[in-house]
């Protein structure tokens, strides 16, 4: 399914700043580091370079209408097919056009403007290849397989894509990079166009919207739901990563923008094998243990970065909190795959990927202007670590919920045999 709407090298349906974010890319992959460079060489302060990072992560949370659309509205028929053309070709299309005129300070805004087509088709494809994950893998009990297959592809092509954006971004080669992601989203279209299956709607009778809209409502009316939302918010706020771990490394230890492509490269390589690893282990593992275990893994994921003080410590450290980090998301993701009624799939699994992502993107915004505010005061290093420990606060947090969702969900803590 990954492979419909994620070519290598673009913002593939992952994580949303570096790392992946709540599991999805407010803008990854090839182009994010050259967008980050770019900013910072026209001047944008650490503030701003968060902002306009969060401003363009908006379709991310607006998913839920996009979810909307593709479960009550068939466009030309078909309630999956034909979004994922659309989201293919809109992201090729104003890709396109980015690459096609020249850029300066002055043209931010067109930057900007250009850039936010693009997550909105990103954003409207992720919605329906989650929703076809749900859909296929919930009947059969694979969802965590198929997550597992899914973020496997994205961290394969995010690791490829590493290196090559630092080399860019460091050449300044920006519009290189969006004319080669625009060429390989229309390849992505074209694969959507041959091989997603059809898939006509039924007919949108009363009894059918109905029906869909008493799954929609249950959903939200169940307490378990909720409080496996309110945990993947409190698990996805992680101040430190995106634009302050970039300035981090690129400023305060002065890291080349290609050596920080390398690093970024670790990280999915570690991403990796955390998502290779899950597949093997998701349906033997007792559900309570994996829910500690996800917990545990965005603290250490945080935590690890008050270690980096070199190049060759950021490759380690890398590695170690790309693997932690892709665990504690596929687990997260895997239980709210296993609890959301199928009827409703694409709207019920977009809301809760919306808040996931408004919590990473807001965190991101809001880690910038701790570290700006910080920095003046206190010292570059003192700001970092005082983003980090923001970071891993807000990761401990998320076991006062435990009580709640033990309440919800008793059947989870029951032995796997």
């Amino acid at each position: 399914m990954a492979s419909v709407i994620a070519p290598p090298g673009i913002c593939p349906s992952t994580p949303a700043t570096w790392p992946v974010a709540s599991a999805k890319p407010t803008l990854s992959g090839l182009i994010a580091q050259p967008v980050r460079s770019l900013l910072r060489s026209w001047g944008e302060s650490p503030a701003t370079l968060g902002a306009l990072m969060a401003l363009l992560a908006l379709p991310w949370t607006i998913k839920p209408l996009f979810g909307l659309l593709s479960d009550f509205v068939p466009l030309f028929g078909s309630r999956r097919r034909n979004y994922l053309l659309l989201a293919n070709g809109l992201a090729a299309f104003s890709l396109l056009v980015l690459a096609s005129i020249p850029l300066s300070p002055r043209a931010s805004w067109l930057l900007f403007a250009l850039l936010l087509p693009t997550t909105v088709g990103i954003a409207l494809g992720d919605v329906i290849v989650d929703a076809l994950m749900v859909e296929k893998g919930q009947p059969l009990g694979l969802t965590g397989r198929f997550q597992s297959i899914q973020w496997t592809a994205a961290n394969m092509a995010l690791l490829l894509t590493g290196g090559l954006g630092g080399y860019i971004a460091e050449q300044r080669l920006q519009s290189f990079a969006f004319a080669l992601c625009s060429g390989l989203w229309m390849v992505a279209l074209a694969i959507t166009w041959r091989y997603a299956g059809d898939d006509r709607a039924e007919h949108l009778d009363t009894a059918s919207l109905r029906d869909t809209a008493a799954a929609l409502i249950g959903a939200f009316r169940e307490p378990l739901f909720l409080t496996v939302c309110a945990l993947l918010t409190l698990w996805s706020f992680n101040p430190v990563w995106g634009s302050v771990l970039y300035l981090h490394m690129t400023e305060g230890l002065g890291f080349s923008e290609q050596a920080y492509g390398n690093v970024t490269s670790a990280f999915f390589a570690g991403s990796l094998l955390g998502s290779v690893g899950y597949g093997i282990y998701c349906r033997s593992v007792r559900l309570s243990v994996l829910l500690h275990l996800s917990i545990l893994a965005a603290i250490v994921s945080n935590a690890v970065y008050w270690q980096v003080s070199s190049l060759a410590s950021a490759y380690v450290i890398s590695v170690f909190a790309g693997a932690a980090y892709m665990t504690g998301t596929l687990i997260q993701l895997d239980l709210t795959a296993r609890i959301i009624p199928v009827r409703a799939a694409a709207t019920i699994f977009a809301t809760v990927m919306a808040l996931t992502n408004f919590a990473g993107t807001g965190s991101e915004a809001f880690g910038s202007w701790l570290f700006e505010t910080t920095a003046v005061s206190y010292g570059h290093e003192t700001a970092f670590s005082l983003v980090v420990a923001a970071s891993v606060a807000a990761a401990v947090s998320c076991w006062a919920l435990i009580p709640a969702l033990r309440r919800a969900s008793p059947q989870w803590w029951e032995p796997v045999y």
